[in-house]
């Protein structure tokens, strides 16, 4: 209700023009010389009469500053007018015209606005037909008509362009917000990938030479700064991905993706160094001609960040599995990997393997925003993505119909 409230009371719906107080004393200006003209045109007046002129005219010049509560009142104002005085005059049956011409000219909705010169009308022949009104109502309608249509008429002029403004306004933010997502999907996709995989790259090479000491202080040391970049990039992305402007976005990569075959070689080395291994079935359907080419780098995209979130969770001695496949209409795949809690990572590795902490030095890493651009990726294409775990495995099934994105 608060809401609903709020919007009455505003006095333009558009957000790229506002009424100025110049705005305003002209519609007072307007107001007067509608009274004034009215007044004159019937003097003398009773008092009830001329009360309604004056009452009006007031609402009339509300009108600017507040468009509905002034067109509501107006209206109200000569409803009962045309019902009340037997002497038809120009005030205050025009107000009803003159307020629907401001609310069309605000950018208000058309439909409530003609409603309130519609009922005008409606109520001004019934109560010529049965309420026993005056015979110079018709010249009187037809003043209202002549000078209320080209009110209208030019308020329908100047909606058209201060329309067009706001939709271009709207088109404008559209295109920031497609940008600013696609900032930060490209970021995590390239710049935290890359830096995550040389923090994996240098704890396995210090892991691999115990023996070296000089190395070791080193290798801490970068992995350290690294460790540190990547966390103030993840707020930085972060932040920006929760800035909602909300629409939907159609990401377009801005630069070929990594080819999956290397991702799956780099996760399946990374595996293999900690006694787990990858599985991998259906990759040569991702080169079906039935794939536009846009669509296929984006399921490369997809794809690589749920191998790379494989190779970085999976559980020491566990299996990863990666199953593409298409029926024709669609093509499906499905991630899985094995995976424990760190205390069993610990005893897993206890065997001979790299010490379980490398698990938790892999976790730091994530924040969720990998497969949030997955997400969004995979539903630009009209298809969906569906993450899930229990029982010691990680499920993520993605599904993208190829009529969706023809």
């Amino acid at each position: 209700m608060a809401g609903i409230l709020a919007s009455l009371m505003q006095p333009t719906r558009y957000t790229t023009w506002r009424p100025t107080w110049r705005l305003h004393l002209a519609h007072v200006f307007l107001a007067t010389m509608v009274t004034l003209v009215s007044l004159t045109a019937r003097w003398p007046l009773f008092a009830s009469m001329l009360l309604f002129e004056i009452v009006g005219g007031l609402t009339l010049a509300l009108c600017s500053r507040f468009p509905w509560p002034g067109a509501l009142l107006g209206s109200a104002v000569a409803w009962a007018g045309t019902v009340m005085m037997t002497d038809a005059s120009i005030s205050p049956g025009i107000i009803p015209w003159l307020c629907t011409a401001i609310l069309v000219a605000r950018g208000f909705s058309r439909m409530p606005a003609y409603g309130l010169v519609v009922f005008s009308l409606v109520l001004t022949i019934a109560d010529a037909r049965w309420g026993g009104a005056n015979e110079g109502w018709i010249d009187m309608l037809m003043w209202q008509g002549f000078i209320g249509g080209a009110a209208i008429t030019l308020a329908e002029l100047i909606r058209s362009p201060r329309h067009q403004a706001e939709r271009s306004l709207y088109t404008y933010r559209e295109s920031m917000e497609r940008q600013r997502l696609l900032v930060v999907t490209e970021l995590h996709d390239t710049v935290v990938r890359d830096l995550t995989h040389a923090v994996m790259t240098a704890e396995q090479a210090r892991l691999a030479h115990p023996e070296d000491t000089a190395l070791a202080p080193e290798l801490d040391a970068m992995t350290a700064a690294v460790r540190a970049a990547v966390e103030q990039m993840r707020h930085a992305l972060r932040a920006m991905s929760d800035i909602r402007g909300g629409e939907r976005l159609d990401i377009e990569a801005t630069s070929a993706p990594r080819p999956l075959e290397a991702v799956i070689a780099d996760a399946a080395t990374t595996l293999g160094q900690r006694g787990a291994r990858l599985e991998v079935e259906g990759l040569e359907l991702l080169g079906i001609p039935m794939i536009p080419p846009g669509v296929r780098l984006q399921l490369l995209r997809v794809l690589g960040e749920l191998v790379t979130n494989m190779s970085k969770y999976t559980a020491p001695q566990g299996r990863a599995r990666l199953v593409i496949e298409s029926d024709g209409r669609s093509l499906e795949a499905m991630a899985s990997n094995d995976v424990g809690l760190p205390g069993q990572a610990d005893e897993a590795w206890a065997g001979g393997g790299a010490p379980g902490n490398i698990m938790s030095a892999y976790g730091a890493f994530s924040s969720g925003l990998g497969l949030e651009g997955a997400r969004r990726r995979v539903e630009s294409l009209g298809g969906s993505l569906s993450v899930s775990q229990g029982e010691g495995r990680w499920t993520a099934i993605l599904s993208v119909p190829f009529q969706a994105v023809f």
